[in-house]
């Protein structure tokens, strides 16, 4: 074998390669930690969005099955999604007042009782579009000094309406229930361009994401 071959397979990479090789990797890195932030940010709202999505689909389902009334609020205070039953109301013979107030030492389901409960994750927020300006809570049920997504045991919503949930990279995602005989929970982003809310794939638009 020829010396200077022997010596460049026993030193390595030579100076030249290594700075291709690290201008290389630089590239990449640059390319690839932006569109690696922008698929993080979107899993957390969708995801967020896709429990909300499941959380009201259980509560109907629970309404209808257990023949009460429930209810999922939105604290936007301490960030949370809560669905109960509310139970109380019937085993009293009162009318159900919407509120969780379980009745202590009662077996279960014969008083309120929580169906599921989550917290948004970081970076995403109760939020609406800065150019909707409806809130992030649109319509429902008034209930006190807030609204809430009512489901009867007919498999009905008393009152339709939408959640909307945003990131800090100016993604929103909505969760909206209608109609109100059927309570269909459909999850819709918000197109700037369109200034309104649009299903995945709508008019074979996909959803564009920041």
């Amino acid at each position: 074998m020829h010396r200077s071959s022997r010596r460049r397979l026993q030193s390595g990479f030579t100076v030249i390669e290594m700075i291709v090789i690290v201008a290389v990797i630089g590239i990449m890195a640059t390319i690839g930690i932006p569109n690696l932030l922008r698929v993080i940010h979107r899993a957390k709202i969708e995801g967020i969005a896709r429990e909300t999505s499941t959380l009201m689909q259980r509560a109907r389902s629970e309404s209808v099955r257990q023949n009460v009334p429930t209810v999922v609020r939105f604290d936007l205070v301490r960030n949370e999604v809560v669905a109960f039953a509310d139970v109380d109301g019937v085993a009293i013979a009162t009318p159900p007042d919407m509120f969780y107030n379980p009745v202590a030492g009662q077996p279960h389901r014969t008083t309120d009782y929580e169906i599921g409960r989550y917290q948004l994750h970081d970076n995403v927020l109760f939020q609406e579009p800065p150019a909707d300006g409806d809130g992030p809570i649109k319509d429902f049920t008034p209930n006190g000094t807030e609204s809430v997504a009512i489901f009867d045991p007919n498999g009905s919503i008393r009152a339709t309406g939408a959640v909307r949930f945003g990131d800090l990279r100016g993604n929103f995602l909505e969760i909206r229930v209608e109609p109100a005989a059927t309570a269909r929970v459909q999850m819709r982003k918000w197109d700037p361009d369109l200034n309104d809310w649009q299903t995945r794939n709508q008019n074979d638009k996909p959803w564009g994401w920041l």
